[in-house]
């Protein structure tokens, strides 16, 4: 329980030049170890700063409830946490997930369990994927299966593991589930998106204190960039 640094850039390219060997498409990033957030954010993209620090904040709170010496949450689950909690899903999201569904090019949730691709493209079909999943997850079965997941992969499970004992199926049962649902969604008209509750939805409340007064003490300090 550490105070939270927040540095804000004055754009992602400011950000990225900060950084060792990031990926093209790098907005912000969390160093979780750290309690940390970089972000680049320009001042005519300040609603796309909100969310993108809200998806940041949540890296941090879901670090803290769910570190462990066993190992780490899969990517897709903790990248799907930090979109659920931007909101709705961007359209750029939303177009390539339903073009990738028409296109039968989704990639296997197995995989998204490992780092994303450095593909603008791949990435981005991974992240929709991610939010989509937790979607599906949280829609259907709640928010306190979720926590359930969460706890015992902190305890050590295996993903399969864990969401055998919580869902009742493993990673290809979940991509086979919700491949289906996905497919039947796209064909009807998207119904309106139903928020819960989540423990993990705190990071909300905490964005949105941070923005109004992080962001305030952040930029009137210089733009000096931070090592590493």
């Amino acid at each position: 329980e550490r105070p939270i640094k927040i540095y804000i850039y004055a754009s992602t390219t400011d950000l990225q030049e900060a950084m060792i060997f990031p990926q093209e498409w790098t907005g912000g990033v969390a160093f979780t170890a750290f309690s940390t957030i970089a972000i680049g954010i320009p001042p005519s993209e300040l609603d796309w700063g909100k969310r993108a620090l809200v998806h940041e904040l949540t890296h941090l709170v879901v670090h803290q409830a769910t570190f462990s010496p066993y190992g780490q949450l899969p990517l897709w689950l903790d990248e799907g946490l930090a979109m659920y909690n931007e909101g709705e899903l961007d359209p750029q999201y939303r177009a390539r997930l339903e073009e990738a569904v028409q296109e039968d090019e989704l990639i296997s949730v197995r995989s998204l369990c490992s780092p994303f691709s450095a593909e603008r493209e791949k990435a981005l079909l991974s992240y929709a994927q991610s939010y989509s999943l937790v979607e599906y997850l949280l829609d259907n079965y709640g928010q306190y299966r979720m926590l359930d997941l969460l706890t015992l992969l902190k305890e050590g499970a295996t993903y399969d593991e864990a969401l055998t004992e919580v869902y009742g199926f493993d990673i290809e049962g979940l991509d086979t589930n919700w491949r289906a649902t996905l497919t039947s969604q796209i064909v009807v008209a998207s119904k309106t998106r139903q928020y819960h509750p989540a423990l993990i939805a705190v990071s909300v409340t905490l964005a949105t204190v941070l923005i109004l007064w992080g962001a305030r003490v952040v930029a009137r300090r210089t733009w000096r960039r931070p090592s590493g």
